[in-house]
């Protein structure tokens, strides 16, 4: 995989956190921050695609097997007094 160096500004209490949790989970603090990008960029990803899943299936609707016909009348399921 080619690497490419990027330059980021960050304020002082955020790197501390970042440098504190990486050391937590022992980690450098490059491979934590890359790890962090890609987790918000994969959930991002997963969330459009789930959600255009989902609607493809709201369109073609649920097959419950009446082929598009009422199988009987409301009235005669139910007992009405």
């Amino acid at each position: 995989m080619n690497k490419r160096n990027l330059t980021v500004s960050l304020s002082y209490p955020l790197v501390r956190k970042a440098k504190e949790m990486a050391v937590r989970e022992d980690r450098s603090l490059n491979n934590y921050v890359r790890e962090a990008i890609e987790e918000k960029i994969d959930r991002s990803s997963g969330y459009a695609k789930a959600k255009k899943r989902q609607l493809a299936s709201l369109e073609r609707g649920l097959g419950l097997g009446t082929k598009g016909r009422k199988p009987a009348a409301r009235d005669d399921l139910h007992e009405r007094k």
